[in-house]
């Protein structure tokens, strides 16, 4: 019964954030209510937003216009419903996840990310995990994403509030991995992107550190 409440909870939860995202991303306010059909403007009812289940039904694609929404939302949905699920037992790693997912559907949208509501995170990781070794490596981090920004310009301002993120919230062993994940995966983009698209485009990194977050996590919770 606990495994059922948590897997709904999740999926409102995930449903909320993919709402709230792509508000943001169009310029829409969050005080509007009603959930509506960004090509149409048509007024969504209660059973055209039932996450995964109303995807499914009407095969991704807007019940009033028939606008499509994309081939893999449902599957996209729903697998982040189950990892919230199976990461739900630790409240700092779902909570991290949760961030993550917002940041990463607003980085994909956009390429900007509305990182200063990572900053009470960072404070509480702080407050939590305030070790030598995590705030040696945060420092380090720090410094080196700077560096980045600033001088190199291959990272966003907004990557760094998420690089501490992870730092804080992962021991430091788990972040490495997290970080050369996120790096292969934002390589093999690259390279399968320049055989699309014959002007390089702005890398979004944020979706990049949240696979490689994902799949350390996951490696971690089966196989370890």
């Amino acid at each position: 019964m606990e495994n059922i409440f948590v897997f709904l909870f999740n999926s409102i939860i995930v449903s909320t954030i993919i709402c709230a995202a792509a508000r943001l991303s169009n310029s829409v306010s969050l005080k509007i209510q009603r959930s509506f059909c960004f090509y149409c403007d048509h007024n969504l009812a209660w059973f055209d937003i039932i996450p995964v289940i109303s995807a499914c039904v009407l095969r991704n694609k807007c019940r009033y216009c028939h606008a499509h929404f994309g081939h893999y939302y449902a599957i996209f949905e729903l697998s982040y419903i189950l990892i919230g699920t199976l990461l739900w037992a630790t409240p700092v790693t779902w909570i991290t996840g949760v961030l993550l997912l917002f940041l990463s559907l607003e980085d994909c949208s956009k390429q900007s990310i509305h990182a200063n509501i990572l900053f009470p995170w960072i404070g509480y990781l702080l407050i939590l995990h305030h070790d030598a070794a995590h705030l040696c490596l945060t420092v380090l981090i720090l410094i080196l994403s700077i560096i980045l920004v600033k001088h190199r310009h291959t990272l966003g301002s907004g990557d760094i509030p998420v690089l501490l993120s992870l730092v804080l919230s992962n021991t430091p062993v788990i972040f490495s991995c997290t970080l050369l994940i996120s790096c292969c995966l934002a390589l093999l983009y690259l390279l399968y992107s320049q055989q699309i698209y014959s002007q390089q485009k702005r890398l979004p990194f944020v979706p990049f550190l949240s696979g490689g977050w994902v799949i350390t996590n996951l490696y971690i919770l089966f196989l370890l």
